[in-house]
């Protein structure tokens, strides 16, 4: 499959240079390949492999759609792939490094921030499309825009959301992204509404690490983030390892070291080999918890006791 992916993208580009109508055919046909060719990258084994493939990958995605800017389908995967690269490979180092090269991981954090904005933008000009006036609407009335979207919207709003309010926890001084952190919420919120079971409950993720973050006089809530971990576990069967990541930072909030310890075991206990379509997202997140593990007196005020 992935030998014919590659090749369908190989073949259609030899056709750019053959005159307007074939290039247009062209460009359609690396649109279609490149947005159906996700698994390609999330059943991979090898997160490192990955990361040093994917900015050529956003860069072709980029230039196909500088021809066909109105393909849906490579919008989303355009969208989505600059969000993940944002996270997985840019936020997520800049976490590991924080202590040993603090200018380093600003920069990352920089980087991140923007790439996330633009998975963002990504993601709100595939909601346009489908909704002409939609953007302009967002900021006008919330209410109005939510209402024009149906399932078929599902995955764009995931991501616009969540890439919008990942660009804050990058840049949390941001008062601008503070005050837009509920627009991208509100997307994210009406995920729930249409499909709750999108990419394995990830918008009940979302919502315990918006709910878990937040303090209650900013209008947080501890049991509302549980009872999103339950409702993901229901959904994905307990097979993403990011749901026990993200209740594992609100038991590290609370101090509570019983439970991060608990969580970052089930976490680690996840054969990422089973679940393919989750595999590169698997791994990546064990990383992370081991990281969490092997640092855990950075997590906690109060030093780990060594057992006897």
């Amino acid at each position: 499959m992935k030998k014919l992916y590659f090749l369908s993208v190989l073949i259609a580009f030899s056709l750019i240079s053959n005159g307007c109508s074939l290039k247009a055919i062209a460009l359609n046909s690396v649109g279609d390949a490149l947005s159906g060719g996700g698994t390609v990258y999330t059943s991979d084994n090898d997160p490192d492999l990955v990361k040093e493939s994917l900015p050529f990958a956003l860069k072709l995605y980029e230039s196909v759609l500088d021809g066909v800017p109105e393909h849906k389908g490579l919008v989303l995967s355009t969208a989505k792939a600059f969000t993940m690269y944002a996270y997985a490979f840019l936020q997520m180092e800049a976490d590991t490094i924080d202590k040993q090269d603090y200018e380093k991981a600003k920069f990352l954090r920089a980087r991140a921030f923007k790439l996330y904005l633009r998975g963002r933008d990504y993601a709100l000009k595939g909601l346009e499309l489908n909704h002409p006036g939609f953007n302009e609407l967002l900021r006008k009335d919330l209410k109005a825009a939510l209402a024009l979207t149906n399932k078929e919207d599902v995955a764009l709003l995931y991501w616009a959301g969540s890439s919008w309010v990942a660009a804050l926890t990058t840049d949390k001084g941001n008062l601008q992204m503070v005050s837009e952190s509920t627009l991208g919420a509100a997307l994210v919120g009406r995920v729930l509404e249409l499909d709750e079971t999108f990419d394995d409950g990830s918008a009940h993720d979302f919502f315990i690490s918006w709910e878990g973050g937040r303090s209650e006089a900013m209008g947080g809530s501890e049991k509302r983030a549980r009872e999103h971990f339950a409702k993901a576990i229901t959904i994905n069967k307990g097979k993403k390892v990011s749901t026990y990541l993200s209740l594992a930072a609100i038991a590290q909030g609370k101090q509570d070291l019983k439970e991060f310890k608990e969580l970052l075991a089930e976490a680690l206990a996840i054969d990422t080999d089973k679940y393919p379509e989750n595999r590169l997202s698997n791994i990546i997140f064990q990383r992370r918890a081991q990281f969490m593990l092997d640092n855990i007196n950075d997590f906690f005020l109060i030093e780990e006791k060594e057992e006897n």
